[in-house]
């Protein structure tokens, strides 16, 4: 969630410079269509002709306000090009995190406190990328990677509200994700490898995709398990007890540590 926070402050500030060069931009523009307006008028009514223009003594300063004007036109088209992308990204990011929250809210809920499973969100991994949501519990480690899709018109033989996996991909009633499942599998890789050691030998990381407010299908038992929010603490709690608070202790702190470099 943090990441995302992070990344909508910086399309804010994006958006804002791009905002900014477009109003210069279109002031450049106005003035030089309001100033080379009334020569053109006579050009157009042949009250003038070009050749009596370069006459002026003032023809080089029209001339330079001519081109400012054709230049300031790329240069609006593109500031909006870039204010549509960052538009568009800050939406996505939106959304995204109200998927998240969905999945924070969904671990945050009593039943899964009192049962001893604790949730770690935005783990950090060894690049540019963070794990959503992380739970160490007496049964596991569970890692969720969040998928959040708004409803659209379906464009296939599929009810608008569900989503269908296959144990790869993510079948959507007009779209297909191909990459959450490869994600969840190479998070919960890392996250094996990074406990390691600190984690009980017969400790199970469980890959989870989780895709908030949408009926989520399974069309077999799959390693990878597809669920929406509101079904996930369900899922967790009735996970085998297998460990003790004690030795989940060197896995807690474990996770705490790498959390606590997270820049706000």
């Amino acid at each position: 969630m943090l990441s995302l926070l992070k990344r909508m402050d910086e399309l804010d500030t994006k958006l804002m410079s791009a905002a900014f060069e477009l109003m210069g931009a279109g002031a450049i523009f106005g003035i030089g269509t309001s100033g080379l307006f009334p020569v053109v008028e006579l050009l157009v009514s042949r009250q003038v002709s070009f050749t009596q223009l370069r006459t002026q003594p003032w023809f080089f300063k029209l001339f330079l306000l001519a081109v400012a004007n054709l230049a300031s036109i790329p240069c609006i088209v593109h500031d909006l090009a870039r204010m549509s992308k960052f538009l568009d990204d800050w939406r996505s990011c939106v959304l995204g995190l109200r998927g998240e929250q969905a999945v924070a809210e969904a671990l945050a809920k009593g039943e899964v406190v009192k049962a001893g499973y604790v949730s770690f969100h935005d783990v950090p991994g060894d690049g540019p990328w963070n794990i959503d949501h992380a739970v160490a519990v007496p049964g596991g480690t569970f890692v969720l990677e969040t998928k959040t899709r708004s409803r659209r018109r379906a464009t296939r033989d599929q009810e608008e509200h569900k989503v269908f996996f296959d144990g790869r991909t993510l079948r959507f009633p007009w779209c297909e994700d191909h990459n959450a499942a490869g994600q969840a599998e190479r998070n919960a890789s890392w996250v094996g490898k990074f406990i390691n050691g600190f984690a009980p030998k017969e400790m199970i990381v469980q890959p989870v995709v989780v895709v908030p407010g949408w009926w989520v299908e399974s069309q077999g038992n799959y390693p990878i398990k597809p669920m929406n929010a509101e079904y996930l603490p369900g899922y967790i709690i009735s996970s085998k007890t297998r460990f003790t608070r004690e030795q989940l202790r060197p896995v807690l702190r474990r996770f705490e540590e790498r959390c606590r470099d997270v820049e706000f």
